[in-house]
């Protein structure tokens, strides 16, 4: 479990890596103000320090020549491939069927998921989660987010 904890720690801070550096390629400001590449440069960082809070245990525990003792649950890896096929699936109806209705269909998915409590509960996560979203977005940033079936919103 070590050596996984070390090398997903290692390919997660190369990650950040690649994102802060094409950050700094694009920019953190312009004009005093916030940059393109501001954010992606936070985001690098913050992934960086994140790995750094799994790497450091796992290599303490690495000299002392001992694992974590924690298995893998059962059906994670079967959880881990349905989490991947949903992303991917809410990344291609996003256009075509609109925020709102893919968003609540992907919170709603994951609550089921991960915890299987009762359905009202994941119904209202999905539901204030997606609205909660959308007025952040739409209502106080004023971003654009597809609507598409939703249109005459």
């Amino acid at each position: 479990m070590v050596k996984r904890d070390v090398i997903g720690s290692l390919a997660w801070m190369g990650f950040g890596s690649i994102f802060a550096v094409s950050a700094l390629q694009q920019g953190l400001f312009a004009k005093g103000l916030p940059g393109p590449g501001l954010l992606p440069f936070i985001s690098g960082v913050a992934l960086i320090a994140i790995s750094l809070f799994v790497l450091v245990p796992a290599l303490y525990k690495a000299d002392k020549g001992h694992g974590n003792g924690v298995p893998m649950a059962p059906g994670g890896l079967k959880k881990a491939v349905l989490a991947i096929i949903a992303l991917l699936a809410y990344s291609i109806l996003l256009e075509p069927i609109g925020y709102l209705i893919v968003t609540f269909a992907f919170i709603l998915f994951a609550t089921r998921l991960m915890a299987k409590g009762r359905w009202w509960v994941s119904v209202t996560v999905a539901a204030v989660a997606s609205a909660a979203s959308y007025v952040l977005f739409v209502v106080l940033l004023s971003v654009s987010l597809p609507k598409g079936l939703l249109a005459f919103i």
